[in-house]
């Protein structure tokens, strides 16, 4: 079975967290003995300005340990005329797929990662070779309605020609079955990484701290946590906010911090590598996601291997992941629901069994089960092809 998967977004290298899913997901694969490839036009953004023009424009080969990984640099140089850029991008994609056969032969399935971009990548591919291929959808562009008008179209033809629809939560197969050609999406979640896997749980280890992990964005509710904090620490004074994760709302809630007097309490640790979040999750009594929309929320299936709990808003993924006893759920945007959910966790504490959580996600989300389940997909769709 040869994989030649077609992410919308992809790392450049071992530590560009952007698209890190995709790449931690065909790490399993072929670990798993599947022969999978990797074709990802990478164009930067005007908006970088110097960085942007002075940089590659060159393709590029990763020998990603045993996954051949092409790239195309580029720039995005018409944000005025997207739809020329997508041509751009797709024709980026196109010679790519040309090279990756001829070094490595023609693939069985295309894995589309995000349709936005690669769909219509993959559907040229679809309609010139006959190449079956699915789609993973993970973006939150279409709950916050950020698909632009002449997009549809693109959109509902890739969705179309597609052998199987894949989206990382029910709320998003829902939206995408409502907004696109009315076609049902089955929900399949994201992978948990080894790390969270591998490390040990260690309950008497935990702090007197909750956690909270993201890119410090407007969307992820930041402000409402740290003022619903000030709350909690009316009940609670000893008790700490760790906050990883950088971003451009930090000066903000950097001033927040201050002016609810909280600097004792609340701790802005900055970006984190993946091993340090790890370790954070594991040494605080609760994990909190105070987003708007997540279409799924890598964090907090982290968060639930270490085996802790989690106070999540009702944004959209969570909801597919949390059951009863792993957490609770409170309304985005309300300070004194998201302070009234922290503070009932503290006070039933007890009722939460740190390693029945942790066994409960790595049964659900780790390695085994998602290579299982993804190669029963590429089966199906071969034994139909």
């Amino acid at each position: 079975m040869h994989i030649l998967i077609l992410p919308s977004w992809y790392p450049l290298h071992d530590n560009d967290l952007n698209g890190s899913f995709f790449r931690e997901q065909a790490h399993a694969l072929a670990n798993a003995g599947v022969k999978v490839g990797v074709i990802a036009p990478q164009f930067r953004s005007l908006r970088l300005g110097k960085t942007a023009v002075l940089g590659r424009y060159d393709q590029e080969v990763w020998l990603d340990g045993e996954i051949p990984t092409y790239f195309q640099h580029g720039v995005f140089w018409f944000p005025r005329v997207p739809y020329l850029d997508l041509k751009r991008w797709v024709n980026a994609g196109l010679a790519l797929f040309d090279r990756y056969v001829k070094e490595r032969g023609m693939p069985d399935i295309l894995h589309v990662h995000s349709l936005l971009h690669a769909g219509p990548l993959a559907l040229e591919i679809h309609k010139k070779y006959r190449i079956p291929y699915c789609v993973t959808e993970h973006s939150s562009v279409f709950g916050r309605e950020l698909v632009k008008d002449w997009e549809w179209e693109r959109l509902k033809q890739s969705e179309a020609a597609a052998s199987e629809l894949l989206a990382v939560s029910k709320s998003l197969a829902d939206l995408l079955q409502q907004k696109l050609n009315g076609k049902a999406w089955t929900v399949f979640p994201n992978l948990l990484d080894d790390l969270f896997t591998q490390s040990s749980m260690d309950s008497s280890a935990r702090k007197y701290q909750l956690c909270a992990v993201a890119f410090l964005h407007a969307k992820k509710g930041f402000d409402v946590l740290i003022k619903a904090f000030a709350t909690v620490v009316k009940t609670y004074p000893q008790l700490k906010l760790v906050i990883g994760g950088d971003g451009p709302e930090r000066a903000k809630l950097e001033s927040l911090i201050k002016t609810l007097d909280l600097d004792n309490n609340v701790t802005l640790l900055g970006a984190l590598s993946r091993k340090e979040v790890c370790q954070l999750m594991r040494e605080s009594l609760c994990f909190v996601l105070s987003s708007y929309i997540e279409t799924f929320g890598v964090v907090v299936i982290e968060a639930l291997s270490q085996g802790t709990p989690v106070v999540s808003t009702l944004c959209g993924g969570p909801e597919s992941i949390l059951t009863e006893g792993d957490g609770l759920f409170v309304k985005p945007g309300d300070e004194k629901e998201m302070a009234k959910g922290i503070l009932e966790f503290l006070a039933n504490q007890d009722k939460f069994d740190n390693a029945q959580i942790r066994q409960r996600c790595i049964d659900t989300y780790s390695k085994k089960p998602f290579v299982h389940k993804l190669t029963a997909v590429y089966q199906d769709i071969l034994d139909k092809k």
